[in-house]
């Protein structure tokens, strides 16, 4: 299908705050032309952007799309580790076929926010590959690690061949990354097992890393060392690494994470609700930390809504340093966007808006009375943008969502089967 995107304010997000006036020519998945409309392309679709932005798809770099489940549910708990706790005695209850529902509920919120791509972390992961194929979305898959290695080489046999043939028939939407959970429910022989697996199957580690200061403080009694130094010693940071929250780090944990280019995963919303601190993004910056954005799970945010995340960061990188201009509007987006692609390893294919790159684009509607006058069009997307000014989402050529209307999602029907699903998980309790 060939699509023309025309009279739309391009933000590319190929060089810093690069803003342009044009139309965008899309063919089959890939993106033919950015700004002039190239001779004889007749589209079997034009979509006119007058009063609209181009952005590349927005990159959600770190959640947990099933834990829609757990959304406004028992908020109120001291820390990071009680919260843990409270979830995961309603995890284990959890069965295959609750999971394809939340997911594509939760794939569904993201669409409608502007995501068209998104790296998660959980359980059962065949399911959630089912919704992802389903809804059109890009997505990297972890394959989820807990416990010591003999648990995780389990894991691995079940999962590592499903995901592979899922990945080869996908036409490069989906990908796997090896996640071991975390420092603290995961074994240093679960961690090296991880870092060989993503060599030999060429994909990334993906785990959370320095989320609190107690984390911190008990990894160091264990190991003697920082979390950050703990996987890096286990081999984890060698091979792209993406590292999600790293809140707390020290001096010579950004050094090292500027070393290896690993790249840091911000969750501003999941990091204030539990209570576990503000990362460091300016200090990040100063030392060429690489930095994408993420949600982190509903249960934790309670959304997956990269505008509130967008929004929040920028709010915080000014109040924890007293400047207000330690993050500019484009250094935040490009968190949300081609940070977020490099991240997942996708930076060749999404990211930007570029000629042979594919066509995720999300069109935002600029006509709303909290975005007049527009000014400057960066910092209106980060300071007054909201999700639901997201009008058009396309994925590798596809139109996922028209007019706010989804393509690929029955939001109805699908919200009914999680509430129905949700009854049921709730008196599986005690």
């Amino acid at each position: 299908m060939r699509i023309l995107i025309r009279n739309a304010t391009i933000l590319p997000m190929d060089t810093r705050d690069h803003v342009m006036r044009g139309s965008i020519a899309i063919e089959g998945r890939k993106i033919v032309a950015v700004g002039e409309v190239p001779p004889g392309f007749v589209a079997d679709k034009v979509i006119d952007a007058e009063q609209c932005i181009a952005l590349p798809g927005l990159v959600n770099a770190h959640t947990h799309a099933s834990m829609v489940y757990f959304r406004n549910y028992r908020d109120s708990v001291s820390d990071l580790h009680d919260w843990l706790q409270e979830i995961w005695r309603l995890e284990d209850t959890l069965v295959p076929s609750d999971i394809r529902s939340a997911s594509k509920l939760a794939i569904a919120e993201m669409i409608l926010g502007g995501t068209t791509c998104f790296s998660d972390m959980y359980f059962f992961q065949e399911e959630t590959v089912s919704a992802i194929m389903e809804s059109g979305i890009k997505a990297n898959v972890g394959l989820t690690l807990f416990g010591d290695e003999e648990d995780s080489a389990r894991r691995i046999e079940r999962s590592l061949g499903f995901l592979r043939q899922a990945r080869d028939r996908s036409d490069r939407m989906l990908r796997y990354d090896i996640a071991p959970h975390a420092v603290y429910t995961c074994t240093p022989g679960t961690y090296r097992l991880a870092a060989a697996v993503a060599r030999e199957e060429g994909c990334k580690v993906h785990t959370h890393a320095s989320e609190t200061a107690r984390e911190v403080t008990e990894c160091k009694a264990q190991y003697g060392r920082t979390p950050v130094s703990h996987l890096d010693s286990l081999g984890i940071l060698e091979g792209g690494a993406y590292l999600a929250h790293v809140v707390h780090p020290d001096e010579s944990d950004i050094a090292l994470l500027a070393r290896r280019q690993v790249t840091v995963i911000h969750n501003p919303s999941s990091n204030c609700k539990l209570g576990s601190g503000i990362a460091p993004l300016h200090a990040y910056q100063e030392a060429n930390v690489p930095l994408a954005l993420g949600t982190d799970g509903a249960s934790s945010n309670n959304a997956l809504d990269m505008f509130q995340e967008l929004r929040l960061a920028a709010m915080l990188a000014s109040v924890s340093t007293g400047n207000p201009t330690a993050l500019s509007p484009y250094d935040l987006l490009h968190m949300a966007t081609a940070g977020g692609a490099r991240a997942l390893g996708r930076e060749t294919e999404c990211g930007s808006i570029e000629t042979g790159k594919d066509a995720d684009i999300i069109l935002i509607d600029t006509s709303g009375a909290h975005m007049s006058p527009l000014n400057n069009p960066f910092s209106a997307l980060v300071y007054s943008a909201k999700s639901s000014d997201i009008k058009t989402v396309i994925c590798a050529g596809r139109m996922l969502m028209e007019d706010r209307v989804l393509q690929t999602i029955d939001l109805k029907a699908v919200t009914e089967e999680v509430l129905d699903l949700w009854r049921n998980i709730q008196g599986r309790e005690g």
